[in-house]
């Protein structure tokens, strides 16, 4: 009789055979929190926190969360069409289960380990964008006089 804590491996079979790529990306998916209530929106950012993840949060659940407390920075990306800030982040609010596109948009945390990594500083990244607005080419500082 096997044990439960023995995981039990064909002798030939190789690992994902006979799974379509399709398969093998869902099983990649993580559902979240659990919400049977057994776990509630707190604890499961404070696990998320914890491993340092990524984190989204809705415009109403963004308000709770100390991103300062658990070493975290807002995650930004330089919108290159400017229709939005770079702040405004889409997807699944961790806390809430709910869409964040239909909320106005929600905020993505990141921790400040893999920021600098991933993220580039809003305050560079605003400076360059005036200093290349404000630039003069060659042809336009000639036919100015």
């Amino acid at each position: 009789m096997p044990n439960a804590n023995n995981i039990l491996v064909p002798l030939h079979g190789r690992l994902g055979e006979g799974f379509s790529p399709a398969q093998k990306a869902e099983a990649n998916f993580h559902p979240g929190r659990r919400t049977d209530g057994s776990q509630s929106e707190a604890s499961w950012i404070s696990d998320l926190t914890d491993l340092r993840k990524f984190i989204i949060l809705c415009s109403f659940c963004r308000i709770r969360f100390n991103f300062r407390k658990h070493h975290y920075r807002k995650f930004y990306v330089q919108d290159q069409t400017r229709c939005t800030d770079g702040y405004a982040v889409n997807g699944i609010c961790d806390s809430c289960k709910r869409p964040t596109a239909n909320l106005g948009g929600g905020t993505g945390f990141i921790s400040e380990e893999s920021y600098s990594q991933i993220c580039q500083d809003p305050v560079s990244a605003k400076r360059a964008e005036r200093a290349k607005h404000y630039a003069v080419s060659i042809w336009q500082a000639i036919n100015r006089r």
